[in-house]
């Protein structure tokens, strides 16, 4: 899932092949957006909210008009298996993909087109990425249990693979403030990490409260909270400085797949193998 930075929208990503569009403030659906031939994977929303790239099953990215539901440009192609990440830079200008493929692709906006040769290394499917705060860097987090970090700028890895994990990487995330260099990670050994991107070093103990696979990591517009949500049905809270948990939120019937924070910090989304959306205010 995907908050729009105007807080307006809300966009989700579903294996029922589809994208779809919700208004916050009302909670309905403003677009149910078709035309991937497989599951869709991830979705991102562009800076100017009225926006959104899609990946997909079916190997390619689509890019969409909110107000209209409706398709920007050819799809993008280039990826030889599925898309299962997606993530736009801070300027709009770039997308950053992974896929089963094991490659992440950087892609021009305007044009549709790769800006670099796809970045090779890690040996598993991609499974996140993220781009800093300042839009320099990339990273990603992958089935063979590491997290790469990209200079964009120099096209090299900025710090060895962070290797700390026992399990495949789930998510990734930056913290959104530019002079912290954090970076959080998720993963199937049920722990999530934060790292100094610029060293590599980690950042106190592991997290260790989920009772299953952490799916998803995020953390909030001011930097001092962490969302994650897990197969354990739950999505915790933690904070960022003690890494202590400081709230859990239970109702999903089902692992919790993707959450995010609203742009103003007020409220927690998640979305369920149960079908639905939450939308939590009091954590």
């Amino acid at each position: 899932m995907a908050f729009s930075l105007n807080g307006k929208f809300i966009a989700s990503a579903s294996d029922d092949d589809t994208v779809r569009i919700w208004n916050v403030e009302t909670g309905l659906q403003m677009h149910e957006l078709s035309g991937h031939l497989f599951m869709v994977s991830a979705v991102a929303f562009f800076p100017d909210s009225r926006h959104v790239v899609s990946g997909s099953g079916d190997n390619t990215l689509w890019v969409w008009d909110v107000e209209t539901g409706s398709q920007v440009g050819e799809p993008i192609k280039g990826h030889e298996d599925c898309v299962m990440t997606v993530a736009v830079s801070p300027d709009g200008k770039q997308i950053a993909s992974g896929s089963r493929d094991m490659t992440v692709r950087i892609w021009d906006v305007e044009t549709g087109e790769q800006v670099y040769a796809p970045f090779r290394g890690q040996t598993g499917s991609i499974q996140s990425v993220a781009f800093s705060p300042d839009g320099n860097c990339v990273a990603s987090g992958s089935n063979d249990n590491t997290t790469w970090i990209r200079d964009l700028r120099t096209r090299n890895q900025l710090v060895k693979p962070l290797q700390e994990h026992e399990d495949l990487v789930h998510s990734v995330a930056f913290s959104p403030e530019v002079d912290t260099h954090l970076v959080a990670s998720g993963s199937a050994d049920y722990t999530i990490r934060i790292f100094d991107s610029q060293t590599g070093v980690p950042k106190g103990e592991p997290f260790r409260r989920h009772e299953d696979v952490v799916r998803s990591v995020v953390f909030s517009p001011n930097g001092k909270r962490l969302a994650s949500g897990s197969s354990d049905n739950t999505v915790r809270v933690w904070d960022v400085e003690t890494g202590k948990q400081v709230g859990v939120l239970e109702g999903h019937t089902g692992g919790v797949r993707s959450v995010i924070f609203s742009p103003d910090g007020r409220w927690i989304v998640s979305g369920s193998s149960d079908y639905t959306i939450r939308i939590w205010h009091d954590f």
